[in-house]
């Protein structure tokens, strides 16, 4: 492997999520700062980069910074979304009381 394989791997990953998570290359663009082409040019394994770009993307898909580096994001995204609906759904049939503990315990495991 080399530089070349890691930059086409990551690159496919954004493209794949990005797809995904239902975003065009000119939203991802405006949510991490960049342009289309920036957002182009790593999806095709032309760019890599720099250690706040990814860490804007992670943010942005709501994902670990691994899955960017997976030959096959789609499992781990999948698994992620799947847990985030099902979480939706569940919230949604709470009462207000409980909605309250569940958002203290979210932001205590979010520090």
């Amino acid at each position: 492997m080399d530089s070349s394989d890691i930059k086409n791997i990551f690159g496919s990953s954004v493209q794949e999520i990005r797809k995904a998570v239902g975003l065009s290359q000119e939203k991802l663009a405006e949510l991490i700062g960049k342009d289309k082409n920036t957002i182009n040019r790593i999806g095709t394994g032309v760019n890599f980069v720099t250690s706040d770009t990814y860490a804007s993307l992670c943010n942005v898909f709501n994902i670990h910074p691994s899955v960017l580096m997976s030959e096959k994001p789609h499992f781990l995204l999948k698994e992620h979304i799947d847990y985030r609906d099902k979480i939706n759904q569940l919230l949604k049939t709470l009462p207000a009381e409980k909605l309250k503990e569940i958002y203290n315990i979210l932001t205590v495991m979010n520090k």
